[in-house]
This record gives structure tokens, sequence and C-alpha cells, in this order.
């Protein structure tokens, strides 16, 4: 009996691993612990966050030039992303070859009322793709607030 259940276990063990290999996403985005940091008695996590091109296709998304980190947000109301002012911020098209990556620190501000070892929480970033062959900028901001398209990081 316990051959039978051991066997069981390992052929839906491999059958798991095997359809999540081969189920790739089209785009993930995989952050680190990062480093926490004391500045103007705030405390910030500082966190590399990867966003992956796993398609055959060059992907166009929308940015800007400097409020950049307004595309992320947090799962956790311990942490918030944190915004900087901007003199000239406008909007600009990035690219992502297939398989490749761009890597962003993105930094969080930490509640004073809690200890970073007991904190769990993943990234999104709203990936707002540019249509077709676009040259104009055709960005639009309410969209951009909607948040539609978040792409998901892994817990840390």
């Amino acid at each position: 009996m316990i051959r039978i259940i051991l066997t069981v276990v390992v052929l839906l063990f491999n059958c798991l691993t095997f359809s999540q290999t081969t189920k790739k996403e089209n785009y993930t985005l995989t952050i680190i612990k990062g480093k926490v940091v004391k500045e103007n008695k705030q405390t910030f996590w500082i966190t590399p966050a990867t966003l992956t091109n796993n398609t055959k296709d060059t992907l166009r998304y929308y940015s800007m030039s400097c409020s950049w980190h307004s595309f992320y947000s947090v799962d956790n109301n311990k942490l918030q992303v944190e915004e900087k002012d901007c003199d000239k911020n406008i909007p600009i098209i990035l690219t992502l070859a297939p398989g490749q990556s761009r890597t962003v620190k993105i930094r969080l501000l930490i509640s004073q009322t809690i200890a970073t070892s007991k904190i769990k929480f993943k990234i999104g970033f709203n990936l707002m793709k540019v249509s077709g062959t676009q040259k104009n900028f055709n960005f639009d901001f309410k969209e951009q607030q909607k948040k539609k398209n978040i792409i998901w990081s892994n817990i840390i």
C-alpha cells in the first residue's frame, strides 16, 4: 500500500513539475530581498525588480522619463513605493528584446511599526504595451491609473 501511495505521489510531482516548466508566462517580474536603508528618519527597502520578456517578439511598453516608479505597486499596506518629484516628466517608450531583462531598483517606504523580517510582499508592474508600430505617444494617463495589466512578482 505504501508503494502505491509513493508511486502516485511521485507521478503527481512529476506532472506538476513538467506542467510548470512548459507553461511559461509571456512576461515575468522577479524580485529579490535587496537591502534596508535609513534616510532622514525614514526606512526604505531597496528591492531590485527584473522584468523579463519570455516571448519571441520585442516588447514595446510605456514608462515615464522621471516617474517610472508610478507603474509599480506593492501588495502589502505596510509598504509603499516611494514617489519622487519631477521637474520634467514625459511618457517614453521602452523596448525589451526577446529573452532579455531590465532591472530597476524599487524603493519601498516601510511603516515604522513593523520589523522587516516579518514582512512578506510582492511587487506589481503595470505593463502598458505600445500597440502595433505606433511611433507617436498615444499615452493615456487615465488608463495608467486603472492598473489593469499588472504583472505580479514572486513573494519575498
